[in-house]
């Protein structure tokens, strides 16, 4: 046999392992989706577009911001490129990491044990799947631009077209460019036996490093200037105020880097694959059933996540001298049970804090700039940035709060003790409110610098821990709203239609991000005080009251919350006896 016959043989081999493989996928997809009907999906399709884009609408043509003047506009197109440029290289690092650590793409189980083993290329087998989460991205990022780029065009020059328009273009481009270094960093790192994996994160913290040189030269009035390695990014994202040619540069680059990661995939790692489909199939349950900390504890691991050996700090046992005087009788053994009770928690708190890894406090620290910098857009007549600082300071309640919620997850050994479970849950609160202070110093600093002015140190340092904490407030509802009821010795079947049903877990899935907006909503006090020209530190003093106070509603909530509960069962059931009895 000739080479040429070799050659038509195996071209005809791969030919036909292409078609059974889309044919198995084409079957498995039919097997999926068999059961549901078109107009269910276009019936689904139709609400959410009603009732998704009608809220968004709505909302944003309620929100009656002020045009800003022309000195303001010559600011934000000075700045904007460079400060959006640091968003996208922190995106940009993001991906590093990720596909540093096995993504972005994730196989179901069967495709990594059969069609990965199966004499077919592997970068045509995984090119669908490939092109399947770059799709997906770029359809986020694009919605999320567009949703961005219409609230930024009730303010800035442009009509709201054109910023939904521009704002689409600049997330799509932000999409690739994350999906690209993510393909890139798998199939260049991941695979490299001579290049360690932390070498992409050195190459992410490089372009942040170098863009935040650029965002800082770029607010002084010297003639040093430093252009950003993704100021072309920061610049597309004002597309809807004007258009430079020279901005498509930014998509070119997204485009390319998603084709070359698309030409190597035939060097993704199997392992890595095997590894996070199995995660990946947990992670999309965990979305399913609504919980939270399931899916929290999934990313960790998929981003390899793990606590430290060995706390940054050792925390020392509390204990009182051999010559301590002999305390009053008066004090009751109670009292003294309390106070030790709240010694042992606050120091389990504080070791598990103090063994968060250094990628969390960097994640931390990056979530309190951006909850500084759009609360100093509050303040500056921007009312849409505060439903982003509340979703920030959630996210940063849920991270801080770890204490409680590896409380939360154990309720065998919580309920063992003989401790009511809400005073025990209460004060799991002590340690991670502390932990807030550099934070909330990292996010004062923030706001200050956004503000650009010296008169508004004062009143961050005063409002900025309050006010983290009401934001924060929202994750404390989550981990403690998800805690296992001990009450309900049998689950009754609650028959309720399937649209109230609906409603009922979209309420529920949204109230703790209520409450940190709600909490985030104390920086109006602050914008009242500076448009009316008012003094900014009785008004920081008068905000961090209020949100003071909501911390301490919900750590109450969090202390008798079991108790009402206990309440409201007895009383039920004590209606429901009355009731049969005088049938």
């Amino acid at each position: 046999m000739n080479a040429e016959s070799v050659n038509a043989a195996s071209v005809n081999a791969a030919s036909v392992n292409d078609r059974a493989l889309r044919a198995m996928r084409r079957t498995r997809q039919a097997h999926r989706l068999g059961n549901i009907e078109w107009f269910d999906a276009a019936y689904r399709a139709y609400l959410v577009g009603i009732f998704g884009g009608g809220s968004l609408l709505w909302i944003s043509s309620s929100i009656q911001d002020e045009t800003v003047g022309a000195a303001s506009a010559a600011d934000v197109a000075a700045h904007a490129p460079s400060i959006l440029g640091l968003l996208v290289a922190f995106v940009l690092l993001a991906g590093l990491r990720g596909g540093a650590q096995g993504g972005p793409v994730a196989l179901e189980a069967a495709d990594v044990m059969h069609v990965m083993l199966a004499p077919v290329d592997r970068r045509r087998a995984l090119l669908r799947p490939a092109l399947q989460r770059v799709r997906g991205s770029i359809f986020t990022g694009a919605t999320a631009g567009a949703i961005v780029g219409q609230l930024a065009g009730r303010r800035l020059p442009g009509t709201l077209l054109a910023w939904a328009g521009g704002g689409a273009l600049f997330g799509a481009s932000v999409a690739m460019l994350w999906a690209g270094a993510a393909l890139l960093a798998h199939t260049l790192i991941t695979r490299s036996s001579r290049v360690p994996r932390w070498t992409a994160t050195a190459i992410g913290f490089a372009v942040v490093a170098w863009q935040s040189a650029a965002v800082y030269f770029s607010f002084r009035d010297g003639s040093l200037q430093i252009l950003g390695p993704v100021d072309a990014f920061g610049s597309l994202g004002l597309w809807g105020w004007r258009q430079h040619a020279t901005d498509l540069i930014a998509t070119g680059v997204g485009l390319m880097a998603v084709i070359a990661g698309l030409l190597l995939l035939s060097r993704i790692s199997l392992e890595a694959l095997a590894r996070r489909s199995a995660l990946v199939a947990q992670l999309r349950f965990a979305v399913t059933m609504q919980d939270l900390r399931t899916v929290i504890l999934l990313r960790r691991q998929l981003n390899q996540e793990h606590a430290r050996r060995n706390p940054w700090l050792h925390v020392r046992r509390s204990t009182e001298p051999a010559s301590s005087p002999v305390k009053p009788a008066t004090k009751s053994k109670a009292a003294n049970r309390s106070r030790a009770l709240t010694r042992a928690v606050h120091r389990r708190g504080w070791h598990g804090l103090l063994r968060f890894p250094a990628t969390r406090l960097v994640r931390l620290s990056a979530l309190a700039v951006g909850f500084g910098v759009l609360q100093a857009a509050v303040i500056r007549g921007t009312t849409p940035a505060v439903l982003g600082s509340a979703l920030v300071a959630f996210v940063i309640g849920l991270e801080v709060m770890e204490p409680l919620s590896q409380e939360v997850d154990q309720p065998d050994r919580t309920d063992s003790f003989p401790v009511d479970r809400g005073e025990l849950l209460a004060r799991h609160l002590l340690a991670p409110t502390m932990a807030l202070l550099p934070f909330a110093v990292i996010a004062g600093v923030a706001a200050t610098l956004a503000i650009g002015s010296v008169d508004a140190i004062a009143p961050a340092a005063i409002f900025a821990l309050p006010n983290l904490l009401a934001g924060a407030t929202g994750g404390v509802v989550s981990i403690v709203r998800d805690a296992p009821d001990p009450f309900s010795a049998d689950k009754q079947q609650s028959f309720v239609p399937p649209e109230m049903a609906g409603f009922g877990a979209t309420i529920r899935l949204l109230w703790p991000i209520v409450v940190s907006a709600f909490g985030c909503s104390m920086v109006f006090i602050l914008r009242v005080a500076v448009d009316n020209g008012g003094p900014l530190v009785g008004a920081a003093i008068r905000g961090a009251v209020g949100s003071l106070l909501l911390a301490v509603v919900v750590g109450y909530w969090v202390k008798v919350r079991d108790r009402i509960r206990r309440k409201f069962k007895a009383f039920m059931a004590e209606g429901r006896t009355q009731a049969l009895g005088a049938r």
